[in-house]
């Protein structure tokens, strides 16, 4: 095989890899799944669920024998309180991959076209999270880390895939919400409303400027209104509860 053009090819090759060796044990979530969902946006990462496994340690060693027997391949494993992260490197790209074990998860499935189609690679069947919970992971990582990558996935799901998240999930996740940085934090639904409507009305062009390396230019235009009427639907849905 010659070396990978770039970061992407890599995660393609990963993505089928794991499928390969793993099957519906190894669920992708994140923005990655989005991508599988032919969403524009760029990522650099993987996010994965194993399931079912009680804890990260008791799959480890699972993940290392399968890594060790690509040739040529170079990993490295690190475990902390959150996830498995793994760096890769093989053919000249690297990549990082962060792994959570769980015991179980909801899924379904989607094929690796989007991606691997783009490099001539094949296409495998693969489980992406259920959409409705991914959706409610995805308001409650913004709200930790105000991230304006994760307004752009809120809006996929909202305007794209036209989901409603999973308001149980999303309710767990805001009692026991955690900060990455200086964020100011909503711990319940009616904050979570408030603190929405206030992003939807301050988004401009230039600041989904931000935006512009993990996007086509021609997706530019206008999306911060698009964005923003995602959102507000999103804050008007909320307010039925």
């Amino acid at each position: 095989m010659k070396n990978f053009r770039n970061t992407e090819e890599l995660l393609a090759w990963v993505i089928n890899f794991f499928a390969a060796e793993f099957g519906n044990n190894a669920i992708i979530r994140g923005g990655m799944a989005l991508r599988l969902l032919n969403s524009p946006r760029y990522t650099n990462d993987i996010d994965y669920v194993f399931i079912p496994f009680t804890s990260k340690k008791g799959l480890k060693p699972l993940i290392e024998k399968k890594l060790s027997n690509v040739q040529g391949l170079d990993f490295s494993i690190t475990l902390n309180s959150k996830v498995m992260d793994i760096n890769i490197n093989y053919l000249s790209q690297s990549c990082q991959i962060e792994i959570n074990a769980e015991t179980e998860c909801e899924s379904l499935a989607t094929s690796s076209s989007p991606i691997a189609s783009l490099y001539g690679m094949p296409s495998k069947i693969v489980r992406i999270a259920n959409l409705p919970a991914a959706f409610a992971h995805k308001i409650a990582a913004w709200n930790e880390r105000e991230l304006l990558r994760d307004l752009f996935d809120i809006y996929q799901y909202k305007a794209i895939l036209r989901v409603e998240p999973n308001l149980e999930i999303l309710q767990k996740r805001l009692a026991k919400v955690r900060t990455y940085k200086n964020a100011k934090l909503a711990k319940n639904l009616k904050t979570l409303k408030e603190k929405l409507l206030l992003v939807a009305n301050e988004l401009d062009e230039q600041k989904i400027q931000e935006l512009k390396p993990l996007l086509p230019e021609s997706e530019l235009a206008g999306l911060h209104l698009r964005i923003a009427t995602a959102i507000r639907g999103i804050y008007d849905y909320l307010s039925f509860f």
